[in-house]
């Protein structure tokens, strides 16, 4: 049963079994979330999130022998609401975020590829939080100047 419940969790309510790109799906999947349930763009939750899905993830690679498996994507899901971390939740924001954080999540620039290496959960989430932190900043950036 645990297995199953953390399986639940880790592939984002099942969103990671979804064909093609199934990181993209979990990313959608936060939008629709926080585009409901704006609340959810808090300190506390991204902290949990964050820290939950190490944990997660790292059971998850731990019972399926699989590393970074594709179909773990709690740590896309992470990553896509830091993006949105102290911002006001607006289409535009939303619609700008998800792409920000899926061309620094894909392209994995700099730092970004090298954290990806660390050992197991800590290393499946490292990289999409570190994509949500670069999105955050450039998003805030181009609020800013608009």
């Amino acid at each position: 049963m645990l297995n199953k419940i953390n399986h639940f969790f880790s592939s984002g309510f099942y969103s990671g079994h979804l064909p093609y790109a199934p990181g993209t799906w979990g990313s959608l999947l936060m939008i629709i979330l926080v585009f409901l349930f704006p609340v959810l763009n808090n300190f506390y939750l991204i902290s949990a999130l964050i820290i939950g899905g190490i944990a997660v993830a790292n059971y998850e690679e731990r019972m399926t022998g699989i590393k970074d498996d594709k179909r773990i994507v709690i740590d896309e899901m992470a990553g896509q609401l830091l993006t949105f971390y102290t911002l006001k939740i607006t289409a535009p924001v939303l619609i700008g975020g998800f792409i920000l954080f899926r061309v620094f999540d894909i392209t994995k620039p700099w730092i970004i590829d090298k954290v990806q290496g660390l050992p197991s959960g800590l290393g499946v989430m490292a990289d999409d939080v570190l994509a949500g932190v670069f999105s955050l900043a450039v998003l805030k950036i181009i609020i800013y100047f608009i």
